[in-house]
């Protein structure tokens, strides 16, 4: 199969296709899979998106997470494919599913994303305690809603006691992301950003600074955008897209196991305030000194060919 028919176009015009044609396949996908439900069911669109307020039903809460696999397949997974195919003259090769790793490497991989949770913690702590001027009052308060309905329906996702449910959380929250997003905003974005501006480094937190802005979470940001970073430099100094989705999937996937084993107390009082206590400063500067030995250990293992297409 030919590929790499919009090889030759600028970068950033590939990054505005790309959202473009992301946006377009998620409401094409959206509509279709709304659809089945419908025939199923027997249900009018209306009372459909009515039954995607309440969490309070079980029944409600399957369909919701059936939406939330469909937003990341049409959202991310299946553009990335599609533009694989449309930019890249090695088509799906490109984002280096076949690049070799070494045990080492996916060693120091988990190293950085379970001893590196105490800096995801405290960035979190200083991005929740933000306050914007008093001129932009009404906006905060739209953030702060917006922020406390994702943690309402984060909590009614994994609020689960069935091994059948952790399975299916593991699958949206952890598997399908993991992959989605590394395809799309590493494996695209980070690409283009860094074609187009010849600086690695900056292409990089231009590709984090989207990824985490495509969460609509203001209170989350600076945490997921650290993540997103993280994440580039493994892809960029690899070259293997099989390592940003493992460590996409374990700080996924060990939230929702926590979540699991232990319920929402501890998740929320426990597991996510490690190295935000007051006098546990040295589990932060042990966590980043932790992360980047890390970093560095990745760096030299392989330099990528990401920069060429």
């Amino acid at each position: 199969m030919h590929t790499g028919y919009f090889n030759n176009i600028h970068p950033f015009t590939k990054i505005i296709l790309s959202f473009v044609i992301a946006i377009i396949l998620f409401f094409i996908v959206s509509f279709v899979g709304a659809t089945i439900p419908m025939l199923v069911f027997d249900v009018s669109m209306e009372k459909l998106m009515s039954s995607l307020q309440d969490y309070s039903d079980q029944e409600n809460i399957s369909l919701m997470k059936y939406f939330q696999i469909l937003q990341t397949l049409g959202l991310f997974i299946i553009p990335a494919i599609l533009l694989a195919v449309l930019f890249f003259k090695q088509g799906l090769k490109q984002f280096g599913f076949q690049e070799k790793t070494t045990i080492t490497t996916l060693g120091w991989v988990v190293v950085i994303i379970l001893f590196g949770l105490p800096v995801i913690n405290v960035f979190a702590e200083w991005n929740s305690g933000m306050k914007l001027p008093s001129s932009l009052s009404s906006l905060e308060t739209v953030l702060k809603n917006m922020e406390e309905s994702a943690a309402q329906l984060t909590n009614a996702f994994l609020s689960t006691n069935t091994f059948s449910g952790l399975l299916v959380n593991l699958l949206m929250i952890a598997v399908l992301p993991a992959i989605g997003e590394e395809l799309f905003f590493r494996g695209l974005i980070q690409r283009f950003f860094i074609n187009w501006t010849k600086i690695p480094c900056m292409g990089i937190v231009l590709g984090a600074f989207l990824f985490s802005f495509m969460h609509l979470q203001f209170y989350g940001f600076i945490p997921r955008m650290y993540m997103g970073i993280i994440f580039g430099l493994i892809y960029y100094w690899t070259g293997s897209m099989w390592l940003p989705i493992l460590a996409h999937f374990i700080n996924n996937g060990t939230a929702v196991m926590v979540y699991y084993f232990f319920g929402e107390e501890v998740a929320e009082n426990k597991f996510d305030t490690i190295g935000t206590q007051e006098g546990n400063w040295y589990f932060f500067v042990f966590s980043l000194a932790f992360v980047f030995v890390a970093l560095w250990q990745i760096s030299k293992e392989k330099k990528s060919e990401t920069i060429n297409i």
